[in-house]
């Protein structure tokens, strides 16, 4: 047995004011009655406030005792245990990935592990101190080295459900280093994921198992003629077979509907022909509930297929010419007249020109830029080099290669660009985005360069021209939870607003736009509103669950993994006796009430 609160014991000398109450005597003066009639009562009630006499047989001050006594016992928190209690440091560590939202039992893993790690926060030892660590694509600290049992409590309770792709193996080093900060400590970790605690001490409990479960891992449409078709692949990940109806949507319309038998471990791959266009987004849902609801729905949103319109200033650039007409969804202009001024295009490329005035819409693209840029401050000519393109987003399978570089410009990268590629110490191509504004350049002239000769020189354009026009969007038809949704086409944004598949809105600064949202731990429709200056715009997102997590969440039970450090100790199993306590003394003081009725 223990106490949580073992500083409530100091109270138990109090008791003895309820004995001091019933040994001292009211005083009375001494007077003579002409009747006896009441004289038996009247010694019993004489003999009771005799001071200092000996206690007799007083069931009342008995009971009042006894309640007393439980209330400061309740007070103090006891609770029954088997085996010893951990104490010290004890680091609960709560995996929060897709695939803990996986029923066990008939609460979901993340809530059966989340109602664990509370017991065993009541039912540690009073000197314990806890640390709460939750996981899903990463590590968050939810509180560090409390003793504050309420408020390790809280910290756990406020741990969410996400939909992200996420493993614990990949944050055990952060646990580790945590493990090693503190003396004494044990590891409580709470996972559906096969892991080891090497060198902690502690306990993992498996949460994970077989179960039913069939889920979408895939949707998406190609155009055929005037109508879309539309791919949805379905996985069985249980351990028998599956009968689904499987339904697609256009948004709030049914448009398909088929039934379909898997096996266990069986895919299959339904098309849906000769779906209408005019719909904003698709979805497909499998009708029966599973094991995880998560991955009964994927959305899919339709892009648009308007073609992008880049204009080229050059006087002669064949090779980047080339590049660019083979783009599938740009349309290319070239002129060599500086003087052009038009707001129509969506990407503006100068090829060692610059005018002098910019447009004032659209994206930009400087080749070898000259020295009266606004955007950039452009020395002398410098000897080039060995190049290299750096791992980045935007260098998307080009990232590795290298080529060389005679002679490129001393140009010092701006604040608001990342580096793409570098030539030594020196930026070679950079893009970011300034002002709402998307900037890309080269400090070189692809002339004075092997590049183009290069098998990355196309890749290289490619994601280029995509980030300048906003074409990566249309390449992303949805999102999987936990990835970050681009939003720099709203750049530049006065107001911008977005509202997740809840119904919930935030809004969002000028700093969040050029980052990205990532907040996607819903699955479902995420709507953008935004507004420049008298222009407003909308744009939607679809986020699914991501496959992967449906496929591990059901993989064979594994039995968990415990170690005993030096310190002793092993996972918590007992009885918290506050509340059979709190209801015993209830019963007690109706019980006194009753004594005292009838004893008057």
């Amino acid at each position: 047995m223990g106490f949580n609160n073992a500083y409530a014991l100091w109270s138990l000398p109090l008791l003895g004011l309820i004995v001091l109450m019933y040994m001292l005597k009211q005083q009375h003066e001494e007077m003579e009655i002409s009747s006896l009639y009441l004289w038996k009562k009247a010694m019993g009630s004489s003999e009771v406030k005799k001071p200092w006499q000996r206690l007799k047989n007083n069931i009342l001050m008995l009971m009042q005792l006894l309640a007393a006594f439980m209330m400061i016992m309740a007070l103090s928190g006891p609770y029954l245990t088997k085996g010893k209690v951990l104490g010290g440091n004890i680091i609960i560590a709560i995996d929060r990935s897709g695939s803990m939202n996986a029923l066990y039992g008939e609460k979901s893993r993340l809530d059966t592990a989340k109602a664990m790690a509370e017991k065993a926060i009541r039912e540690a030892g009073s000197s314990s101190a806890f640390t709460v660590v939750s996981v899903d694509k990463g590590a968050k600290v939810e509180i560090s080295g409390t003793g504050d049992k309420e408020a390790a409590v809280k910290a756990i309770r406020g741990i969410e459900k996400t939909g992200m792709q996420g493993s614990l193996k990949d944050d055990l080093s952060l646990i580790k280093a945590m493990y090693k900060q503190f003396p004494s400590a044990h590891v409580l970790v709470y996972t559906d994921e096969a892991v080891a605690l090497e060198d902690m001490a502690g306990e993992i409990i498996a949460l994970g198992g077989k179960a039913e479960n069939a889920g979408i891992t895939h949707i998406s449409y190609s155009r055929d003629g005037e109508a879309y078709t539309v791919l949805v692949r379905v996985g069985n990940n249980g351990e028998a077979a599956a009968e689904r109806e499987l339904a697609l949507y256009g948004e709030d319309s049914l448009l398909g509907l088929t039934e379909i038998v898997l096996e266990p471990g069986e895919s299959c791959n339904i098309m849906f022909e000769g779906i209408e266009t005019g719909y904003k987004y698709l979805w497909a849902e499998l009708t029966e509930e599973d094991a995880l609801l998560e991955d009964n729905r994927a959305y899919l949103v339709l892009q648009s297929e308007e073609s992008k319109k880049v204009l080229l200033f050059s006087e002669g650039n064949i090779f980047a010419e080339k590049a660019l007409s083979s783009i599938e969804g740009l349309e290319v202009y070239k002129t060599d007249d500086i003087n052009i001024s038009d707001d129509d295009y969506d990407l503006y490329i100068f090829d060692g020109m610059m005018p002098s005035s910019l447009p004032q819409k659209g994206s930009l693209f400087f080749i070898n830029p000259g020295g009266n840029s606004p955007y950039f401050k452009a020395g002398e000519a410098i000897a080039g080099g060995r190049a290299e393109i750096l791992s980045h987003g935007l260098n998307q399978h080009a990232d590795g290669y290298s080529f060389y570089i005679g002679k490129m410009r001393d140009i010092e990268k701006p604040y608001w660009a990342d580096a793409l590629i570098k030539a030594g110490q020196n930026t070679a191509a950079g893009a970011g985005v300034f002002e709402g504004r998307r900037i890309g350049y080269t400090a070189f002239d692809i002339h004075d360069s092997d590049f183009a000769l290069n098998t990355a020189f196309p890749i290289f354009m490619y994601n280029m021209a995509a980030y300048l026009t906003d074409m990566e969007q249309q390449g992303k038809p949805y999102y999987y939870s936990g990835e970050t949704i681009p939003l720099d086409s709203a750049g530049g944004a006065e107001e911008a607003v977005m509202e997740n598949p809840q119904g919930l809105k935030a809004s969002l600064n000028k700093g969040l736009l050029s980052y990205g949202y990532d907040d996607t731990r819903d699955t479902g429709i995420y709507k953008l509103s935004y507004k420049k200056s008298a222009d407003s715009g909308d744009k939607i997102f679809a986020v699914n669950f991501p496959g992967e997590e449906a496929a591990n969440a059901f993989k064979e039970s594994w039995e968990g993994d415990k170690k005993l450090g030096d310190a002793g100790g092993n996972l918590l199993s007992g009885l918290n006796l506050r509340s059979l306590i709190i209801i015993f003394v209830l019963l007690l003081l109706a019980g006194e009430w009753m004594v005292y009725i009838r004893g008057n």
